[in-house]
């Protein structure tokens, strides 16, 4: 599993960190450093991939439970999205190397790969700043592709703002610090916004809650990767929050706020009610309970993933009630590779679809006691 160095080093000293407050509280099994390590930090990061790739509720899909009739980005044609996903899962050479550097919010902002806009895709595009960046082979050096490029190029700045960077193959494998200074010149001109007005409605940041953080993960790993995004730790005891709460102080983790009670009773709370793009649990319980905790706290069109061995068939018979009662839509399942003894795993994405129902959760502890099934 790849991780930028800059997000190593911070990991690295999370993990210390952490070995500290264990040895004080019972925060995790994992009480080495190579065990925290893959058990904890690794297992936590699993889902960055899949977080990147997800986009924040439009504003048509969070009131999609409502019927609400309100603007929809039109539909791509699936041939285009059948190219763009193969163009994204066989990169070039190039836009590897350089993919390296853009993902995991790097520079600060996000970027995603082979991002569809009209009838264009761009190998690297962030929304919050409207910046497109290609990578071109030696045909982009012809005459004619190479009028064709300045052609899109000016088309997609006069209907969408967007200008657009293009660099070499070999610029990239060969002169990539004089590439990222490029791009890093252009995000401190044109820095983006928490919010920003973007193609066709709102651009936002994610706003992720971790369900049941205990000693802090998939948390605080998530939030080192991830600067650009905002995130809610949530725990029913206060120990383990105040242990959490250190680290945070320590690593001086900007982008991360903790709240202790239990979720059957801040679900109702307006603050939390349906307020979050993606809700994170892991190790919490099984499947009918843990959707009843956590669909009440996503949006509508929002994410809950939830980390789960790659054995559960019963659990996902027994969770089917619940998906229905609470609209939560399975989708393709995100499996990842410790390696070692620790194998394979995988994180299960369940896509919100309508509105909480008001009667739940339940209160507290009747979804753990009497589980929907």
């Amino acid at each position: 599993m790849m991780i930028p160095q800059a997000f190593q080093d911070r990991l690295r000293e999370l993990v210390s960190m952490f070995l500290q407050e264990n040895t004080k509280l019972n925060l995790s099994a994992f009480r080495t450093s190579e065990a925290c390590w893959t058990g904890n930090v690794l297992d936590s990061i699993a889902a960055l991939e899949l977080l990147h790739n997800l986009h924040p509720p439009t504003p048509s899909s969070r009131e999609e439970g409502a019927h609400a009739e309100k603007w929809k980005k039109p539909s791509t044609p699936t041939n285009l999205l059948t190219f763009a996903r193969e163009m994204r899962s066989q990169p070039t050479e190039a836009e590897e190397e350089l993919w390296k550097y853009l993902r995991y919010d790097v520079l600060g902002v996000r970027f995603r790969r082979q991002y569809i806009l009209d009838d264009n895709i761009f190998d690297f595009f962030s929304p919050e700043l409207k910046l497109a960046v290609e990578v071109d082979g030696k045909i982009h050096d012809e005459p004619e592709q190479s009028k064709a490029d300045q052609e899109r190029d000016e088309r997609c700045y006069e209907r969408h703002h967007i200008k657009t960077l293009r660099f070499s193959n070999h610029e990239i494998m060969h002169e990539l610090d004089h590439v990222l200074e490029q791009i890093k010149q252009h995000i401190q001109q044109h820095p983006p916004s928490p919010v920003e007005r973007g193609l066709g409605g709102e651009v936002e940041l994610l706003k992720i809650l971790d369900l049941g953080t205990g000693g802090g993960f998939p948390l605080l790993p998530l939030a080192i990767c991830l600067p650009s995004s905002s995130f809610v730790g949530m725990d029913a005891t206060q120990k383990k929050i105040a242990a959490v709460q250190r680290i945070i102080d320590e690593l001086k983790i900007a982008n991360v706020r903790l709240v202790c009670g239990r979720s059957e009773e801040l679900a109702r709370e307006q603050v939390h009610r349906e307020q979050y793009d993606v809700v994170l649990v892991r190790a919490l319980a099984e499947l009918n309970v843990l959707l009843e905790l956590a669909a009440p706290f996503a949006k509508v069109g929002g994410y809950i993933l939830c980390w789960k061995s790659l054995t559960i068939d019963q659990e996902l018979n027994d969770s089917l009630l619940a998906r229905a009662e609470l609209s939560c839509q399975l989708e393709n399942p995100y499996v990842y590779d410790l390696g070692g003894t620790w194998g394979k795993r995988q994180i299960l994405v369940f896509r919100k679809r309508a509105n909480t129902n008001p009667k739940y959760p339940r209160p507290v502890g009747e979804p753990k006691k009497k589980p929907l099934r």
